[in-house]
């Protein structure tokens, strides 16, 4: 048995073997305090994310930046010279496509024009 509390949680991380002389007391007390720890670490974690070494997030399309301007259908129509029916059926394949909602379709002004780069530079 363990009977100082305040080495308790060290000695059981440093000699984890001596869980077995735990009283079934301790080791409910010990349990609570270690989900209550878990609790604080996990707050932790989401207010301060890790940044340093961490994987990139996954992102399906890149983000936009500020002074991007998100066109219309028939804007983005006019500036490729297709129908807006076109766009429609293509959106999920083009990379300058922006569903907003199910009901709403725009289109990344500085993504089409790096699109249109590739195209015409092939």
């Amino acid at each position: 048995m363990i009977h100082d509390r305040a080495n308790l949680l060290a000695t059981i991380l440093t000699e984890p073997a001596r869980i077995g002389d735990l009283e079934a007391s301790e080791t409910l007390v010990l349990l609570a305090e270690v989900a209550a720890v878990q609790a604080q670490l996990a707050a932790h974690l989401a207010a301060h994310p890790i940044t340093v070494g961490a994987a990139p997030t996954v992102q399906s399309r890149p983000q936009a930046d500020a002074s991007d301007r998100l066109l219309t259908p028939k804007e983005t129509a006019a500036v490729l010279g297709v129908s807006v029916q076109w766009l429609y059926r293509r959106s999920k394949s083009l990379p300058f496509a922006r569903k907003l909602s199910s009901k709403a379709l725009r289109f990344s002004e500085a993504g089409l024009r790096r699109w249109q780069a590739t195209r015409t530079a092939a």
